[in-house]
């Protein structure tokens, strides 16, 4: 009763059947089975994806405020950008399981330097009316995943790749403080 309580789910649910829930109760029994074993770490893979906006904010406002009161610490994978900036406290992006950049959220949206990092925030929907956009988009075809070559595995869709790029693995080099990328363009 007390894990119903923290989550937001009304007493009158306790002894329902999974399909007589919304998505937004079934996640937040999801959450409430993640807190029973009191932890201290919790991974959330793609916690919000299949739901309405609405539910996504209660949901997420909801991991936000038991993060404060639980100090509890979240390894969040998604692809939805907005929802990583909304409670992200610092992003590792990755492309076919090779960390490309990793900053502050702050600093990775207001300065992307990897290239799929900038392609990935340029198709965040912003409603500018009046404006056009300068959209980033992605050519090419995607690196093998299962046998993947050396070099950045992005290197097949990227406007701006050099030789170089496909020849090594790329390590992470922090450019500022606390602001890491994998990328020859900026001495990788």
């Amino acid at each position: 009763m007390e894990l119903m309580e923290i989550v937001g789910l009304a007493e009158r649910f306790i002894n329902s059947y999974p399909h007589e829930m919304d998505g937004g109760r079934r996640q937040r029994i999801g959450v409430a089975r993640a807190l029973a074993l009191r932890p201290q770490f919790i991974v959330c893979d793609e916690p919000v994806s299949a739901l309405d906006v609405s539910i996504q904010a209660q949901i997420l406002n909801l991991l936000m405020d038991m993060q404060d009161e639980m100090k509890l610490t979240y390894l969040f994978i998604t692809h939805d950008l907005s929802v990583v900036k909304h409670i992200s406290n610092e992003i590792m992006v990755m492309y076919l399981g090779q960390c490309v950049e990793r900053a502050e959220s702050k600093e990775l949206f207001r300065n992307p330097l990897h290239p799929y990092t900038q392609a990935l925030l340029s198709a965040i929907p912003q409603p500018v009316l009046g404006k056009l956009r300068s959209d980033t988009l992605l050519r090419g075809e995607v690196s093998d995943p299962i046998d993947p070559e050396p070099g950045c595995r992005f290197v097949k869709r990227c406007d701006f790749a050099k030789p170089e790029c496909g020849q090594r693995d790329i390590a992470l080099k922090e450019l500022e403080s606390n602001h890491f990328v994998s990328c020859v363009l900026h001495g990788g």
